[in-house]
Parts: structure tokens; sequence; C-alpha cells
């Protein structure tokens, strides 16, 4: 197990590594090369997330139902890796429009939205169940440690090799996580095939209906719905924020971005602190929810000289991953634990889904936003929106926090005691 867990490691932190690459690559081929308009990168940012609207619930439920689930992840990868070769060759052919990158951003959603459902059904059968917090930290510091390369070299990548280098490291990227995939020796076979007939009957609404029967997940959707429909329009704007208001150099566009590598990796190793058994999954969660809306007004703070407006950037991106960080993992914990094992999947794809329809939302919202009263002040909006409604929610999110652990055994009085008690 720890030797497939290290494996699992490497082909998570190579294939996002290369994904750092197209994140990086799509804005500056959107706005440099392809002059994108405000409105137009909202629309190609919403491109990349129907998919999971429209295909989640069901792909959740079908990952419930994947007896082997490391097969299907190769066949994910390869792919991907085709996807992204395919507009790598046509990016060399200058052939590409705003068309090919928004079915590009189509292709990959509904790809990796089943591979999302599947990532948590892998990882159980990889390590044990006082294993997965613990694991789910490791993999995600990988993961930021990957963006921080990433980021770095993606933006003068792009600048001097152009974008069909980025993607073609992409596509390279899917390959060699497949490989690591098919290295593994833990025996490829799922628990679905164990689950009783009545548990697979409840349908792909399951994991949506979780959300509704407790206060405490109902506070915790309202932060997922709130940070995805405003961090999606921030994001949809901040690069041509960075490229046009700020006159940030193409080739510098990725170092802005490589700090929240930093903190991402650091908020990953704080999370597997106060995690910890006997800490308060619940509440951390919810606060971390709450502590990234606030960094998250750095952001269009960033004026001034270009050194300056850079620098307080790339504070405004990662100081909110930083938390963020906290939140994601302190969010896999709980779900494990107050989701029934037959549900994960549907679970973690209601997530999605619930997380792709916000981001539609905000993306479409962000870009005409920035269209209308202009990119900065719609970067205030967004942000302040956001801050307001995390403000409203957090004092039930906590309170119910509180009522769910008091009612708790000792020994499962948060989840990571629970996981802990094996």
């Amino acid at each position: 197990m720890r030797h497939d867990l290290t494996l699992y490691w490497w082909g998570q932190t190579t294939s996002a590594f290369g994904s750092f690459f197209t994140a990086i690559a799509f804005p500056l081929i959107a706005v440099v090369q392809l002059d994108a308009t405000a409105a137009e990168a909202g629309l190609l940012s919403a491109a990349g997330m129907l998919p999971v609207l429209l295909l989640g619930l069901p792909l959740g439920a079908l990952a419930d139902r994947v007896t082997r689930p490391r097969r299907t992840l190769v066949a994910l990868d390869a792919a991907s890796a085709l996807a992204v070769g395919t507009v790598a060759l046509g990016l060399a052919a200058g052939s590409v429009t705003l068309v090919w990158l928004a079915c590009l951003s189509a292709v990959r959603a509904a790809l990796g939205s089943m591979a999302g459902a599947l990532y948590f059904v892998h990882l159980r059968e990889l390590v044990s169940a006082d294993g997965v917090g613990p694991a789910r930290a490791r993999l995600q510091a990988g993961q930021f440690g990957a963006s921080l390369v990433g980021r770095s070299l993606a933006g003068p990548a792009v600048a001097v090799f152009g974008g069909a280098t980025a993607l073609a490291v992409d596509a390279a990227s899917y390959v060699l996580s497949a490989a690591a995939l098919l290295a593994m020796r833990t025996p490829d076979r799922s628990s679905a095939g164990r689950r009783k007939p009545g548990e697979r009957s409840r349908g792909a609404t399951a994991g949506l209906r979780f959300f509704f029967g407790h206060t405490y997940h109902r506070s915790l959707l309202t932060f997922l719905l709130s940070s995805a429909v405003c961090l999606s329009g921030v994001t949809a704007l901040t690069g041509i924020f960075l490229l046009r208001d700020v006159g940030l150099p193409d080739s510098a566009y990725g170092l802005v971005f490589a700090l929240s590598g930093v903190t991402g990796m650091a908020g990953s190793f704080v999370a597997g602190r106060v995690l910890r058994p006997g800490g308060d999954a619940r509440r951390v969660t919810a606060l971390s929810f709450a502590l990234a809306a606030c960094c998250a007004l750095l952001l269009p703070m960033a004026v001034g000289p270009v050194p300056l407006a850079a620098s307080i950037a790339a504070l405004g991106i990662s100081l909110p991953v930083f938390f963020g960080a906290i939140a994601n993992v302190g969010l896999g914990s709980v779900l494990t634990v107050d989701v029934p094992e037959a549900e994960l999947g549907r679970a973690m794809a209601a997530v999605q889904v619930f997380v792709a329809g916000a981001n539609v939302l905000g993306a479409l919202a962000g870009g005409l936003l920035g269209q209308w009263i202009g990119v900065h002040a719609a970067l205030w909006a967004l942000n302040l929106l956001r801050l307001g409604v995390v403000a409203v929610a957090i004092p039930p999110a906590v309170r119910a926090a509180r009522r769910m652990r008091a009612a708790a055994p000792p020994e499962a009085a948060d989840p990571a005691a629970a996981a802990s008690s094996g």
C-alpha cells in the first residue's frame, strides 16, 4: 500500500504539473493570441463547467459502481492526453480558435468529473480508514508543489515556445500518470461490487440529498456555492486584469501565481496538524472558508507600480489558497465520515455539480459584470459579495458544528477522530 500510495502521489503530482501549464496557457492564448473580450473569457470559463453540471450526477453514480477504479482512471488519463494533444497540434498548425479552447475545456471537465468522483473511491482501496486524512493531505501537498513549479515555468515557456508546447507538456503528464497507475501492485478492485443492492438503488441524487439533511451540511453548501460563484467570476477576469489593467508582462504572468504553490503546501501541512484526532474538523473547515474570503479582497487592491501591484496580486491569489487548502482537507475529512460509504462517489460528484453550477453562473456573471462596470470594479463587487454571504453563514455553521461535536460519542466527536478509530 505504501508503494502504491507513493506511485499515486507521483502520478497525481505529475498530472497536476501538466494541468497548470494548460491553466496558464489558456488565458494567455485567449487574451494575447486570440484577443478575447471579457464576455468571451467568461464564456470560455463556463464551457469548462457545463459538462460537470450536466453529467456530474450520473458519473458519480457510475463511480460508485465501478469495480476496477484504477483501470478506469488509466482510461481517463489516456483520453485526456488525446484531447489535449489534439489541440496542441492545432495550435502548432495555427488553426485553433476560441471554439477549440472551449471544446477542450468541456472535454477535460467531463473526464475530470469522473476522475474526481473516483479519486476517493480509489484512495480508500490504497490506505486504511485512519490513513485517508494523512494520505489526502500528502497528495494535496504534492499538487500544490506541482503548481509552484508549473506556474513558475508555464509563463516563460508559453512566451518563448508558444501555447502548443504548454499543452504538449500537459498531454505528456497524463501519460506519465497512467504509467504510475499501471505500475501499482495492490489488487484493482473496489468495494463497490460488495455493496448491497438496496444501497445502489438510491440513485444518482443521493449525493444531492445529503447536503440538505443537516444544518451544518447546508451551511457547508452555502460556503461552497458562494465561494465558487465569486471565485469563478474572479478567475475569468484575473487574466485580463493582470495583463491589461496592471500591465504585467506575458513572461511574468505565471510568476504571480507561483506563490500559491508555496501557500498551498503550507496550508496542507497546517491542515494535517489542526485536523488531527481531538480537533474539530467541521469548525476548522467553516472558519477556513471565512478567512479565505477575507484574504481574497487583496486582489482588487493591486494598483500602483507594476512590481507593487504584482506583489499585492500574488498575495491576493495565494493567501486564499492557503486557507482554501485547509478547508479542502477538512471538507474531505467531513464527507468521508459523514457520508455512507456506498454513496461516497455520488456525494463527491454532488459537490462537483454544485460547484460547477455556481462556476457557470459566476463565470458568466463575472464576464458580463466586467463588460458593464469594468474589470477592476467587477473584482471588487464579486469579492465583497462572497465576504457578505460568508459573514451571514458562518455563525449558524459554527453553532451546528459545536452541537454535532457535543452529540457525538467521545471517540467520534470529530471526523479526524472517527477516522483514527478505524
